[in-house]
């Protein structure tokens, strides 16, 4: 809230940049004193009234030309905000293509790579032999999972897997984690594989396809967009035009006409030209 002589101003709204732009101005006269004015007469407050309201009109169209200036900067903005996301994108972590103990867990392996991820669980059940008075080995359950290995948060799809797949012999259990390995085996011999088309999105980042990545079915040099790609992709700045100011414009008055005594002389000098 804002106090003059004559008014009160409540302004709201603020600037998200790139974004958003709101503001609201609230002018409220509740407390002036009218007197000075009513003593005018109606029909000189109408006219000061309608000279009133275009003076608004002229300071809201100047309002509402800043602001369109505003919404072709905040394009700019977004789109270098938005390449810059892009950049940011940290390197997916992955195990180049080896198995490996998963969290020091010893019954967890993973195995991963820029676009693929698994991981395997193979756990012993016992059960207490009284005669033996010792725990024993009952079955074996195995556990795999196949994700993709999006560096997006929320996007390792899961793509396959099995929970818990119990055996009561643990060579048939084995055989079984293996063949699993070996099934999926063709999607961890590159670092970078393609990417199935339907999951390219998991790889990209505001429309841009992640640096060192390739979709199947398409041609590296097309989907490898660079940073120098994105910055240059047709980002332009508003064009600076040549006007006054929103200052100068509310404070622009008529034109001062030339003096009489020089006008007379340029036209004068013209009729001369003329003959």
């Amino acid at each position: 809230m804002e106090e003059n002589k004559d008014y009160k101003v409540h302004r709201s709204g603020g600037l998200t940049e790139g974004y958003k732009l709101a503001m609201e101005h609230t002018v409220s006269c509740a407390d002036a004193d009218i007197l000075p004015l009513a003593a005018q007469g109606a029909e000189s407050i109408y006219a000061m009234r309608q000279e009133s309201i275009e003076g608004e009109r002229k300071a809201y169209d100047i309002v509402a030309a800043a602001a369109k200036q505003w919404e072709q900067q905040a394009a700019v903005t977004q789109r270098l905000d938005r390449a810059l996301a892009y950049l940011h994108t940290p390197e997916v972590r992955h195990t180049a293509n080896r198995w490996q103990p998963y969290s020091n867990n010893k019954d967890w392996e993973e195995i991963s790579n820029r676009v693929y991820k698994m991981f395997c669980h193979f756990r012993e059940e016992t059960v207490y032999d009284k005669e033996a008075k010792r725990s024993v080995p009952a079955a074996w359950c195995v556990t795999w999972d196949l994700y993709l290995n999006s560096p997006k948060d929320g996007y390792s799809i899961h793509l396959a897997g099995q929970n818990r797949k119990r055996y009561t012999d643990k060579t048939a259990a084995m055989k079984y984690l293996n063949g699993r390995k070996k099934a999926y085996s063709h999607l961890f011999t590159e670092i970078s594989p393609p990417i199935p088309k339907e999951h390219e999105k998991c790889f990209t980042v505001n429309g841009a396809l992640l640096p060192g990545y390739v979709v199947e079915g398409q041609d590296q040099k097309q989907k490898d967009h660079t940073a120098t790609d994105i910055l240059e992709g047709g980002i332009s700045l508003p064009e600076k035009e040549k006007k006054p100011s929103v200052l100068g414009k509310l404070s622009v008055g008529k034109t001062p006409e030339k003096n009489t005594a020089e006008s007379k002389a340029e036209n004068k000098k013209k009729e001369d030209i003329q003959i």
